[in-house]
């Protein structure tokens, strides 16, 4: 992403949101690490984050395109 930063501007409140639910990813009762110990999430919760990677994805190539930039 941060290549793509450097050519596509991003608001930064659209950039907080993003940091911030990677940060939820990464976090030690998020989505990612949630299966080292005993799980605390449900289903909605990845329904929830498979949803959200893929809107997220989409935007970026979407954004990355109009940028010139080749994936």
């Amino acid at each position: 992403m941060r290549f793509i930063e450097k050519k596509v501007e991003l608001h930064p409140a659209l950039k907080k949101a993003f940091d911030s639910l990677y940060g939820y990813t990464s976090d030690a009762d998020g989505i990612r690490h949630a299966l080292l110990d005993e799980p605390n999430l449900d289903s909605e919760d990845a329904k929830f984050m498979l949803v959200s990677c893929s809107a997220f994805i989409n935007y970026l190539i979407s954004k990355s395109s109009k940028a010139g930039i080749k994936l």
